[in-house]
């Protein structure tokens, strides 16, 4: 199964999220748009697994929250990956206690490498995935950069409560990906 490790976001967070989804969809951007329900903010990408290594990705996840304490994240500014003039991915930035989400990060990361599992080499840029830009023309492209870039400021008033991480399983199908929840780990 395809694993991943993330910090869910609130209803609260959301709906908010939803409606600023809305006013993007209504541009007409050749963009795949993210089902507001989806989003989150993934710490760790596994990839695949057999239930053996699911054992211990659960475990490994358990020690780790459990030296933790709840921490608040929200939400601050549109971006791009990877730049404004060749935009691929529209997000939404995070701010709040992001030294706590940046460690949170760095020590599942790093305690799953411990066990063996390897991850890209990809610094931690603290997002939520919004939509991924279509194959478009460059002028089409630029401009969609343009207009994010426009929203950096961008302000919602959304918090959400970082005291759990989630291991989802990722389901791919030709109508996009379906995740579903195996195990909720709640930190001390």
């Amino acid at each position: 199964m395809r694993v991943f490790i993330s910090v869910d976001l609130s209803d609260q967070a959301k709906k908010e999220i939803g409606k600023l989804l809305k006013k993007l969809v209504k541009k007409g951007w050749d963009v795949k748009w993210e089902n507001s329900d989806k989003l989150h903010q993934t710490l760790v990408f596994v990839g695949f697994v057999d239930n053996k290594k699911l054992l211990e990705i659960k475990e490994t996840c358990r020690q780790v929250v459990k030296k933790l304490k709840p921490f608040k994240i929200s939400f601050k500014g549109l971006g791009v990956f990877p730049d404004f003039d060749w935009p691929k991915v529209i997000w939404i930035g995070l701010k709040g206690d992001l030294k706590n989400l940046a460690f949170l990060e760095k020590t599942v990361r790093k305690e799953l490498s411990n066990k063996g599992f390897s991850f890209s080499e990809k610094p931690f840029v603290p997002h939520i995935t919004l939509g991924r830009i279509k194959r478009i023309r460059l002028a089409q492209r630029r401009e969609i950069g343009r207009q994010i870039k426009a929203l950096r400021k961008l302000d919602l008033k959304s918090e959400v409560l970082v005291d759990k991480i989630i291991i989802y399983e990722s389901r791919l199908s030709r109508l996009g990906s379906k995740y579903f929840p195996i195990e909720k780990i709640k930190f001390s």
